[in-house]
């Protein structure tokens, strides 16, 4: 795999005693998560959920 210099430095400036291997599978989860969060803010709206956290209130969840 090849990476960009300036770009490995600037993440290994932000993540100091991190070995490169673990830097990088820290700023792929920090990407995943945060694409992930943005694709669920675009489909807001657009699926339709029925609230029914009065109803589960109202059930004894003992049985």
């Amino acid at each position: 795999m090849e990476l960009d210099d300036v770009l490995l430095a600037s993440l290994m400036a932000r993540l100091p005693g991190v070995s490169k291997t673990e830097a990088i599978q820290r700023a792929v989860r920090f990407y995943l998560t945060h694409d992930t969060v943005d694709q669920l803010r675009k489909l807001a709206g657009t699926v339709e959920i029925d609230d029914v956290s009065r109803e589960l209130r109202g059930t004894d969840r003992a049985t």
